[in-house]
């Protein structure tokens, strides 16, 4: 069953799982970026709707509950892991991956959260955060819906990855990055300085 957690229940969770090896096995740039939008979904109906607006889940999908206990039990099936059970998703397959297109390294989102609407569908929104000035890696951007679509229809082969029955995709970025057109591989395109006026929290670094 889906479940609201409230901010103090969060940062137990956090405390648990956010030790000083999981910082240093992750991005200790990234992880305050991604703690805040974590917590920020996992607490506010508001964060949510916000977060999938302008995506063709946005009305479909509006004020959808978070599978949290879900996503955990599902992720750390067998042990915890060093990172949050939200973050880091590879793709864990041979170089014949079809989730990247060829002589790519992306294999990886950021971080997927569930929502599940009141019709019982699940959405995986997979996120992708870029530092100010942080370049895209070849074949990036092209490999986030790539990725996403092949976990939607091999879900049921990956024994930490929940069920789910749509996706998108969206990235955090700074506004100079709003120029580069492989931006349109992301359904939702959030700015820093957009994400620190909605996410409490949110390091503001523009």
């Amino acid at each position: 069953m889906a479940e609201e957690v409230n901010s103090d229940e969060v940062a137990r969770l956090q405390t648990s799982y956010w030790s000083a090896q999981a910082v240093a096995a992750y991005s200790q740039k990234a992880q305050p970026f991604l703690n805040a939008i974590a917590d920020g979904i996992f607490t506010s109906v508001e964060v949510r709707n916000w977060l999938i607006a302008q995506t063709n889940a946005a009305s479909s999908y509006k004020s959808a509950a978070i599978l949290i206990e879900e996503q955990k039990a599902v992720r750390w099936h067998k042990k915890p892991t060093l990172q949050p059970f939200w973050a880091n998703y590879h793709c864990g397959r041979d170089a014949d991956c079809t989730c990247r297109i060829v002589g790519s390294k992306s294999l990886e989102s950021d971080a997927i959260f569930f929502l599940q609407n009141g019709s019982g569908r699940i959405l995986a929104v997979h996120i992708e955060f870029k530092h100010p000035k942080e370049p895209f890696g070849f074949g990036q951007p092209e490999g986030y819906p790539m990725r996403a679509d092949c976990f939607a229809r091999t879900h049921r082969e990956r024994s930490t990855l929940n069920a789910h029955d749509d996706w998108i995709t969206v990235i955090f970025c700074d506004e100079a990055t709003l120029s580069d057109q492989r931006l349109s591989h992301f359904e939702r395109v959030i700015t820093h300085r957009e994400a620190a006026a909605m996410i409490p929290n949110y390091p503001c670094n523009e």
